[in-house]
């Protein structure tokens, strides 16, 4: 049942999502007929927008609507850069109506909806070759050359701002498009930032893509660069990928976002992944340790617990880091936890493109801002320790194999610019054939001063498996 007369007062109390009662009807002006039934949440930032799928007129629609703080400059942004991108030449969804509602503190952007459609970034997701994978990019790449040549372009331009219905493929997101200087293509300055800031999308390890896909833009681009812009582009690349990873780990993953919820208080902070009930994680942090009593413990020694636990009928694991002594707890208590350091590198990797189990709940024991005990969860995935698996039956042609993916493993990690301090065997595990890092509180950043530290993970990995016959394919 429709809920009647959303109002901009109640959107401004809405602190999340699962807040707003879907569908509602929110009117345009004073007509009767002049109104847009809101149907079903796309994204929501409190205090600014909402976005979603809607009625308007009979027909499915989507909409954008700007409340708060400058509504009407954010609004007007939206329309332009649509605008910005239609006159470029570049597919994006019709505007079919704008308004600005001063009477009732709003303004809406009414676009056509695109159905059965896709992101870029979803159908990246699902393919594995190299060639594929840039095949993407490249598709992506026309519409960034037809807005370069136009002199404009999409701040965060991203792939999951392309969206592909099978038939045409559209450019979404105007309130990050801007212009630059009229009659003339981009300058290079802005161009090789823009693209260098789209590359950051590629992992570093894929050096012969960002390559390629470079020959491609400089091909595509409807006039000639300097010898320099490559150059450019590259130094620019490293920039932007430090800048992406410090905005994504020190600003969201420790913050209620998204992706993640928060809960707070005098005793306790947990962070978690929004894939999670919050009733579930609700009743696991009131009493952590009989999730961990009631499960399958996996070690247990005097600094860190590690248990099999089920919470609500599925299997996640639950790393409870230990304190050893007063004197260690009360040093522990104004340092940040392990499990926080945990949580921040598990998303490092994942942010990263590299295989680790997926971190979904930071919790922290709390006595004001001193820290007691913490626990970090993960995914469960079934499997084995790599130290397990090559001393298993396993055939010869597969432990090479198996041996290799590691090395590839290891190889991308240090490539990213970290160690993982403790890279023993028993610290990769094998699940559905794939090698992932596990055990991540000792992973560190890599300065150029500290390669040492790149060394010793392979030497503690050669202490375990140096002797056996995959070293040759696992240590090249």
């Amino acid at each position: 049942m429709t809920n009647q007369g959303m109002t901009v007062a109640r959107l401004l109390q809405f602190k999340e999502a699962v807040e707003i009662p879907f569908p509602f009807t929110l009117r345009l002006n004073k007509a009767p007929d002049e109104f847009v039934i809101a149907e079903e949440l796309n994204r929501f930032l409190p205090h600014k927008r909402l976005a979603c799928k809607a009625t308007y007129q009979g027909k499915a629609v989507f909409i954008k609507v700007f409340f708060g703080k400058g509504y009407k400059q954010r609004a007007k942004r939206e329309f332009d850069g649509a605008q910005l991108m239609s006159k470029a030449g570049v597919p994006t969804p019709e505007i079919i109506d704008f308004v600005i509602n001063e009477s009732a503190s709003f303004s809406l952007v009414i676009f056509q909806f695109i159905d059965q459609a896709e992101t870029l970034g979803q159908k990246l997701a699902s393919l594995n070759s190299v060639e594929e994978r840039e095949a993407v990019f490249r598709t992506a790449l026309t519409f960034i050359c037809k807005m370069h040549d136009q002199s404009c372009y999409q701040q965060d331009v991203h792939l999951d701002n392309f969206l592909d219905d099978g038939n045409k493929l559209y450019l979404i997101d105007g309130d990050q498009v801007n212009g630059e200087q009229k009659g003339r293509c981009l300058s290079e300055k802005w161009a090789s930032r823009n693209l260098a800031m789209f590359l950051t999308q590629l992992p570093q390890w894929e050096k012969a893509s960002i390559n390629k896909l470079l020959d491609s833009y400089i091909k595509l681009r409807d006039t000639t660069l300097s010898p320099n812009f490559r150059q450019g582009v590259l130094r620019q690349l490293s920039i932007y990928r430090d800048w992406r990873e410090d905005k994504y780990i020190n600003k969201k993953v420790f913050r209620r976002c998204t992706a993640f919820e928060i809960i707070k208080n005098w005793k306790q902070f947990c962070v978690f992944s929004r894939a999670l009930d919050k009733q579930d994680v609700e009743q696991f942090i009131a009493n952590p340790d009989s999730f961990i009593n009631e499960g399958q413990v996996l070690k247990s020694g005097r600094s860190a617990t590690v248990a099999k636990v089920d919470i609500a009928g599925k299997l996640y694991i639950v790393k409870r880091y230990n304190k050893k002594s007063t004197l260690h707890q009360f040093a522990r208590s104004v340092m940040e936890s392990r499990a926080a350091v945990s949580w921040r590198n598990g998303h490092l990797l994942d942010f990263n493109g590299i295989e680790t189990a997926k971190p979904l709940l930071l919790l922290e024991n709390r006595f004001g801002k001193l820290r007691g005990r913490s626990y970090f969860v993960t995914e469960y995935l079934e499997g084995i320790h790599a130290y397990e698996y090559f001393h298993s039956a396993v055939c010869r042609a597969d432990a090479m194999t198996m041996a290799e993916k590691i090395n590839c493993l290891i190889q991308h990690l240090h490539t990213c610019g970290y160690a993982h301090g403790d890279l023993k065997a028993h610290n990769i595990w094998i699940t559905n054939n794939s090698p992932v890092l596990i055990d991540l509180d000792g992973m560190r950043k890599v300065s150029k001063a500290k390669l040492g530290l790149v060394n010793k993970d392979w030497s503690r990995l050669q202490k375990d498996l140096g002797t056996s016959d995959i070293a040759e394919a696992l240590f090249k």
